[in-house]
């Protein structure tokens, strides 16, 4: 591809329901923009076709434009070897993933491929234009169907010593609690993510999550003690994590922190009741800033920090 008005990189952001994608401007914008449905439930091929034709649709665009692209990044549910580009142990949300090479799938037009775990690409993007941006320390959380986490020390993502670290929803909150798709019991998801919120709430008589929060902000008893006991467990479980990394700061996104405002200090009062006094010195509890995009910038930017 010839050399045009600016690099671009191409960012891919594959969940359980959806895949996002788009082309990245050295400064983070996404310039443009696509998604469609996820075909996770046809097998691996299928799902890897999907990346490679979305890639391809950005390839075409930038050529039109006459951008060159500098590289191309992937985000995965699921553990992934940031060296190699392989995803190993299960996804729950994506059936029979394990084991696909993401480097080599996309691998075209000589142009490098980066592959991550989809948390640490939000991790990244908040590191680098976000809310995290200037931090040295800083654990990512988003609250979704699961809870996901992306560790950053020293000014990097950090994955640890087989590309596991930051899984803070799969810390063990209650012994011997609800049993998790990780084949673990009492996982923080299980009790804090908005699936577990959706649940508690159907038990109250609340169809959905906007209903819920529609009757919070309203002060209505009911609505506000489930959210109140959401925001306990979820403060609990990173006043742990907290104690044990010191970070500067905790960024707190995903759809329902967007939803429910209230929520984030909800969360930091329960972090400053619980956590060590001298971890809480310099701490800031902040909301993510780059919402929906964050896991197609960060996906755009692997390899670069």
């Amino acid at each position: 591809m010839a050399a045009g008005k600016a690099s671009v990189f191409i960012g891919l952001d594959l969940g359980g329901t959806d895949l996002k994608y788009g082309l990245v401007g050295p400064n983070g914008k996404i310039l443009v923009s696509r998604k469609i449905r996820a075909r996770t439930d046809v097998g691996q091929k299928v799902l890897v076709e999907q990346l490679r034709s979305a890639a391809r649709e950005l390839l075409s665009i930038a050529s039109e434009k006459k951008w060159r692209v500098g590289r191309i990044g992937v985000g995965s549910p699921g553990a992934v070897n940031f060296e190699t580009g392989k995803v190993f142990g299960d996804s729950p949300n994506i059936p029979g993933w394990e084991g696909v090479n993401l480097k080599k799938s996309l691998r075209m037009a000589g142009i490098p491929v980066y592959a991550d775990n989809d948390a640490n690409c939000v991790a990244l993007a908040e590191l680098l234009f976000g809310a995290a941006r200037g931090s040295k320390s800083a654990l990512c959380v988003t609250v979704g169907t699961g809870i996901g986490g992306g560790l950053i020390l020293d000014g990097k993502v950090y994955r640890g010593s087989s590309f596991s670290a930051g899984e803070i929803g799969h810390t063990t909150v209650v012994f011997g609690g609800k049993e998790c798709a990780c084949g673990n019991r009492g996982c923080l998801e299980k009790y804090a993510s908005v699936s577990a919120l959706i649940d508690a709430a159907k038990g109250r008589g609340y169809a959905n999550v906007q209903a819920l929060t529609d009757s919070a902000k309203k002060e209505e008893q009911p609505a506000v003690e489930l959210i109140d006991r959401q925001a306990a467990y979820l403060g609990a479980g990173l006043a742990s994590a907290i104690n044990l990394i010191n970070p500067e700061e905790i960024v707190l996104g995903g759809g329902f922190v967007d939803a429910y405002p209230p929520l984030l200090k909800l969360v930091e009062n329960e972090i400053r009741q619980r956590a060590f006094p001298a971890a809480l010195l310099t701490l800031k509890v902040v909301k993510a800033r780059l919402g929906n995009e964050a896991g197609v910038v960060g996906a755009a930017f692997l390899g670069s920090k």
